[in-house]
C-alpha cells in the first residue's frame, strides 16, 4: 500500500539535497566550529554559507540570523528576550487568538510571570480584528506577536498592516512564519517586523533546527547564554548539520515560489472542491485569503480523528489540527476562536500539500475521506442530521 503524505504542516520530508549536505557534514564536518584550527574553520565557514542562504530567503543581513534548535525556541526567545529587555515590572503583550500553541503557551507562561497578555479576536473567517488591535495599542504596549499563516487553517494575516500599526505605537513586533516559507515571498524589510520564527522541518530541512530573525537594533536579552555563540544571542555549541540542512533547504524553496504558489494553489482547488461536495462539510477558514496548500475541512457530527485514523489505514496521512496538540484533549482553540459551530467543532481535519505532491495523490486521498466519512457516518446515522 503506497503512503500519501498530506501532513505537511506537521511536517515535511528532507529534500535529497538537504540530506546529501547533512550526511557529508556528519562525516567529515564534525569539528566543533569554535575551534581554530583548520576542520574547525572549516565547519565555521559551513554555517557562514548557510546562515548567507536563510538571510537571502528572509532578504535580512546575514548578523541579524540566530540559529536554535526549533521555530518553538526561537518563539520563546524573542517574546521572553523583547519582555525581558524592557526592564519594567508589567510589560504589556499582545498576541492574536489563533496563534500557534508555541505563542499561546508562552503567553500563558508570560502571564503568571506577571506580564499583562491581551488576546486580539479573529473574525469568522479566521482573519485579525485590526479595528481591535488598534483600539489596544492605545494603551502602552511592548510586543506584539503575529502568526503568518495558521497552522490549522492556511488563513493569512494581515502581517503588513498589523506591524505598521504597532511600530507606529512603539510596539515590536514578531512574526511567526513557520507556515509560509517557499509559498509566499519573504522579505522582513517589506514585513517591517523586529524578530521572525521559521522552523526547518516545516520546509525540508532537518528536525532541531530553526532560525530567529532579529533586527539588528532590536531591543532583546538573550534566552539562552553561553560561550558567546551566535553573537551573543543564543549559546551553545551550534548544530553544524542542522544548520547545513536548512541552509541548503533555504537555498531551494527560495527559488521557484510562483511556480510552487500555483502548483499548491491548484492542489487546494480541487481538495475543496471535493471535499465540500461531502454532505453536510464546511470550509474552516476564507475561501481566498489562506497560503496554498492548506485546506481545513469539518464533517458534521463526527471526530476528525476518526476520519484521520481511518483514512490512515487506507495509506493516507492527515491531521485533526496542529501536530503540536494532537494529543490533547477538547477542541481547536483556533477552530473555536473562528466561531466554528459547534457540530462541526470537533470533526476537522487538515489536508497539507507541498511541491512534491500529486494532482492524483489527492484525487486518491480524497476518495478515501469520502470512504471514510460515509463509514463512520454508518456507524452513527444520527451524526450527519
Amino acid at each position: 500500500m503506497a503512503m500519501i503524505y498530506l501532513d505537511n504542516n506537521a511536517t515535511t520530508r528532507p529534500l535529497p539535497a538537504v540530506r546529501d549536505a547533512v550526511m557529508e557534514v556528519l562525516g567529515d564536518g564534525f569539528a566543533n566550529p569554535s575551534s581554530i584550527h583548520g576542520p574547525g574553520e572549516s565547519a565555521k565557514g559551513l554555517i557562514t554559507e548557510a546562515r548567507a542562504g536563510v538571510a537571502s530567503l528572509l532578504g535580512a543581513r546575514e548578523t541579524e540570523i540566530v540559529f536554535t534548535s526549533c521555530a518553538t525556541e526561537s518563539i520563546n526567545a524573542a517574546l521572553r528576550g523583547a519582555v525581558a529587555a524592557t526592564g519594567k515590572e508589567r510589560p504589556r503583550v499582545l498576541i492574536t487568538a489563533v496563534e500557534h500553541e508555541a505563542v499561546h503557551d508562552i503567553g500563558q507562561w508570560l502571564e503568571a510571570e506577571g506580564v499583562e497578555v491581551v488576546v486580539i479576536p479573529v473574525d469568522g473567517g479566521g482573519v485579525l480584528d485590526l479595528v481591535r488591535l488598534e483600539q489596544e495599542l492605545r494603551i502602552e504596549t511592548d510586543v506584539v506577536s503575529l502568526i503568518y499563516a495558521n497552522n490549522e487553517t492556511g488563513v493569512i494575516t494581515p502581517v503588513e498592516e498589523a506591524t505598521r500599526i504597532a511600530r507606529a505605537r512603539g510596539a515590536m513586533v514578531h512574526v511567526d512564519a513557520v507556515q509560509v516559507v517557499g509559498k509566499i515571498p519573504l522579505d522582513v524589510a517589506a514585513l517591517g517586523c523586529d524578530m521572525l520564527s521559521l522552523s526547518g522541518h516545516k520546509f525540508h530541512a532537518p528536525k532541531g533546527i530553526g532560525v530567529l530573525y532579529l533586527r539588528r537594533d532590536a531591543r532583546f536579552r538573550p534566552f539562552v547564554v553561553g560561550a558567546g555563540q551566535e553573537g551573543g544571542r543564543r549559546g551553545g555549541t551550534e548544530n553544524v548539520p542542522g544548520i547545513v540542512g536548512i541552509g541548503a533547504a533555504a537555498v531551494h524553496m527560495a527559488a521557484g515560489i510562483p511556480e510552487r504558489r500555483d502548483h499548491l494553489g491548484r492542489l487546494s482547488g480541487r481538495l475543496e472542491e471535493r471535499l465540500l461536495s461531502i454532505p453536510d462539510s464546511r470550509l474552516n477558514g476564507l475561501p481566498a485569503g489562506r497560503v496554498p496548500g492548506t485546506v481545513n475541512v469539518s464533517f458534521r457530527g463526527i471526530e476528525g480523528s476518526a476520519v484521520v485514523l481511518t483514512a490512515a489505514r487506507a495509506g493516507v496521512c492527515l491531521s485533526a489540527g496542529s501536530a503540536c496538540s494532537a494529543a490533547q484533549y477538547g477542541g481547536s482553540h483556533v477552530l473555536e476562536a473562528m466561531g466554528v459551530p459547534f457540530e462541526y467543532l470537533h470533526g476537522a481535519v487538515r489536508f497539507s500539500c507541498c511541491e512534491t505532491t500529486s494532482l492524483a495523490e489527492v484525487e486518491e486521498a480524497c476518495g478515501v475521506v469520502e470512504t471514510a466519512v460515509a463509514y463512520l457516518r454508518s456507524m452513527d446515522p444520527s451524526a450527519a442530521k
